[in-house]
């Protein structure tokens, strides 16, 4: 599947991506929807190129050159952008700004059935291997598990907070399961589907709908305002709900995409007045790609019942249709 033009993603044949000096070529068995790639698709993510498929597990079919540690048959984790390690970037905790990092992506993405990893990729150690008792699905969660890693580093979980969840997909209760796992003492979800607050109910979440988290928040929260909320959706408009949500002192997580050239109308004192902290997180390091697939394929954190539909490739259409209308969590496209 290749991105064309905005608005249209669609099936071709393309000849197979034979890997140059320092590439491979994998066969890809399973590639989760993102919805960075939904927004490619509507031409409302400008922040990296148009290609989508990231969330990729497969096999290495071939090498390029002088590989040694990468071989044919291996069972992988490739990460679609990596970043330099020295960089004044890199060195200061921000890897995921790093210059390199946006520059290379998945040739011609993962929704293919092969795909080409770029040298750069593969010399700065991005393709992981993945170990065969792993459940493949559920390893194309290694790369938005180590997003949500990298966001909970940023703003210093630590046990006894509360918590805020906005937006509940795939994202949105892979943060409740972290939570839960960091002794969390409160967890709220909202969203604007009873389908998902459904969903994150089973997780152990509070829930409440978006349009009334501030009439309800008092009612299910003991403090009645968050320590933390956690924007895992790309509404301008919940950016400024969670801010109104969060205690003197507090912070929000911005960590969902708003569209490009989205604006914020907020009164800008009140964050001065009461102390509250934007912290925004992006993608994630090869760092929090290792620590993600340790938890997976150590069993650590379940992440398989995220899973809702699965479909081939040929049924690409019929799974974005099924994103769209919000009834489902993680949505996972086979060869």
């Amino acid at each position: 599947v290749v991105l064309e033009e905005v608005g249209k993603a669609r099936l071709v044949d393309l000849p197979y991506p034979t890997p140059e000096s320092g590439e491979v070529t994998i066969r890809m068995m399973a590639c989760g929807i993102c919805g960075t790639d939904i927004e490619k698709i509507s031409g409302h993510y400008k922040g990296s190129k148009p290609i989508i498929g990231h969330e990729a597990v497969g096999t290495i079919e071939e090498t390029g050159g002088d590989i040694t540690d990468l071989k044919k048959g291996m069972l992988v984790v490739p990460h679609h952008h990596v970043e330099c390690g020295s960089c004044h970037y890199c060195l200061n905790g921000s890897e995921t700004m790093c210059p390199e990092y946006r520059k290379y992506n998945f040739i011609p993405g993962g929704f293919s059935e092969f795909f080409k990893v770029p040298e750069w990729i593969v010399s700065k150690k991005g393709v992981h291997r993945l170990l065969r008792n792993v459940d493949v699905e559920e390893a194309t969660l290694t790369e938005p598990l180590a997003c949500c890693l990298r966001a909970l580093k940023r703003v210093k979980i630590r046990p006894g907070m509360s918590v805020l969840v906005m937006g509940l997909g795939p994202i949105g209760l892979l943060f409740i399961k972290l939570l839960r796992q960091h002794r969390v003492e409160s967890i709220i979800g909202s969203d604007i589907t009873e389908y998902r607050l459904r969903f994150a109910e089973r997780l152990g979440a509070k829930v409440v709908m978006s349009n009334d988290i501030a009439s309800e928040l008092p009612r299910i929260n003991d403090r009645e305002i968050v320590d933390l909320a956690i924007v895992a959706t790309g509404s301008v408009k919940g950016l400024a709900t969670a801010l109104d949500c969060t205690r003197p002192g507090g912070t929000v997580c911005l960590f969902g995409l708003p569209p490009h050239n989205s604006r914020l109308d907020y009164d800008v004192s009140r964050l001065v007045n009461y102390e509250l902290s934007i912290v925004a997180s992006n993608a994630a390091s090869e760092r929090e790609m290792t620590e993600a697939l340790g938890l997976i394929s150590e069993k650590l954190l379940r992440v398989g019942d995220l899973i809702t539909h699965r479909l081939s490739l040929d049924r690409f259409d019929e799974a974005l249709e099924i994103y769209n209308s919000r009834e489902c969590e993680k949505i996972i496209i086979t060869p």
